[in-house]
């Protein structure tokens, strides 16, 4: 053992002469403890709703999904279908064609979104299990119908049973409105009956209705194999990384092919961005808290000026002074960020355990904060309690070293 290690142990250790000492020591200590155990609980936090959000996104959003980088609307060839639909780990291609109209119902209008899905999409039951009311369908015996989110089906007071209003979706003639020609040909309009009730989250439930695929293209004057985007549902366990590079290849550079989290990239990197300043906030105030570790080193520096001295007679060199208290302020800031991220590992295990503390959110779909553990957020808390030690002991290490190499050794 170094003579600095082995000196700084036995400052640290033994109590301090000073009680005025040991109490801003044991500030510091606390301090350290609850910032470093805030951080880990911040962090987890965001973490939590983050994973939140793609465990939201995996209930409604494909694997992948095939868009155009030029239109809006396009078609792919069977070629190019049927080679897509032969990379192991594709199990199914749904063609989507969605757009904006507006819905009448029982004297009320609004604008909504009506997504076109087909058999494929059925068939593969996606949402079905958030079907809250009715049959999942949207065509029976060739008569179209919609499956509705919650939030529109009850502003506009949707009712199963009425079978002779049916629901009024309108949507611009483009080539009528070119030729300036408003009149009742400038919008089309076709109706539907109510099918289903969905429930998934609250923006899908205020604007999302799922009608059939040919009858949103006759809506919107679409060709008939025009679409938004193809979604990819991939198997269970395979690298969509991989699958989303083969389907590239056989594409070209004219479509984009995204995972789920690109499709949702600046939700989730507004996410990230907002974690990022919590934490250079959280380690501003980490840095701030630190003054009480310089204060106490300070005071020790001159309650142990005369043990100085005497180490300075044995033959103590000035690096091996500047360790002892770089040291000692290592010993008190490390103590206290171990108890803390022992108070946060223990804290978040029981919120993800038991969800002690409510969202407070009503009708929310979780109902307590989400957390979500990583190490690598407990090794950064570790890499910035390391540096504003090294930081805050600096100064007071330097002051030792002067005021005993720069002073007589005796008196």
């Amino acid at each position: 053992m170094s003579i600095s290690l082995f000196v700084a142990k036995r400052y640290f250790f033994s109590p301090f002469k000073a009680s005025f000492i040991t109490l801003i020591s044991r500030i510091s200590m606390i301090g350290v403890g609850v910032e470093v155990m805030a951080l880990v609980l911040i962090l987890s936090v965001f973490n939590g709703l983050e994973d939140f959000q793609k465990g939201l996104f995996k209930t409604f959003d494909p694997d992948l999904t095939i868009v155009s980088k030029t239109d809006s609307r396009f078609s792919l060839q069977t070629t190019q279908l049927n080679s897509v639909a032969k990379i192991p780990g594709v199990r199914s291609i749904q063609p989507i064609l969605e757009d904006q109209a507006l819905i009448r119902y029982n004297g009320k209008q609004l604008v909504v979104t009506l997504k076109g899905i087909d058999s494929s999409f059925i068939a593969s039951k996606r949402l079905k299990n958030q079907v809250v009311d009715g049959e999942y369908l949207v065509d029976y015996e060739g008569h179209p119908f919609g499956m509705v989110g919650a939030g529109v089906f009850m502003a506009m007071g949707m009712n199963f049973e009425d079978s002779f209003h049916p629901i009024e979706a309108w949507y611009p003639n483009q080539k009528a409105l070119a030729n300036f020609q408003i009149t009742q040909d400038a919008a089309n309009q076709k109706a539907f009956f109510p099918s289903a009730v969905l429930q998934v989250e609250q923006t899908f439930d205020n604007q999302q209705i799922l009608v059939p695929l040919q009858w949103m293209r006759d809506l919107t004057l679409s060709d008939s194999t025009a679409v938004s985007r193809f979604d990819i549902m991939l198997e269970e366990g395979v690298n969509e990384v991989q699958v989303q590079q083969s389907i590239q290849q056989i594409l070209g550079s004219n479509f984009g092919v995204q995972t789920r989290d690109q499709q949702h990239a600046i939700l989730l990197r507004a996410i990230k961005i907002e974690k990022l300043f919590v934490f250079i906030l959280m380690a501003f105030i980490m840095g701030i808290a630190s003054f009480t570790l310089f204060y106490a080193l300070s005071l020790l520096v001159i309650e142990k000026r005369k043990d100085l001295r005497t180490l300075l007679a044995m033959g103590i060199t000035q690096r091996q002074l500047l360790r002892i208290f770089l040291l000692v302020g290592l010993f008190i800031s490390f103590s206290g960020a171990v108890v803390g991220m022992g108070l946060g590992f223990t804290l978040g295990w029981i919120q993800q355990t038991f969800g002690i503390i409510p969202l407070g959110i009503p009708n929310a779909l979780i109902d307590a904060y989400p957390i979500q553990m990583e190490w690598l957020d407990f090794l950064m808390t570790a890499l910035v309690v390391i540096v504003i030690t090294f930081l805050a002991s600096i100064i007071p290490a330097r002051k030792a070293v002067q005021m005993t190499f720069n002073q007589p050794k005796a008196d």
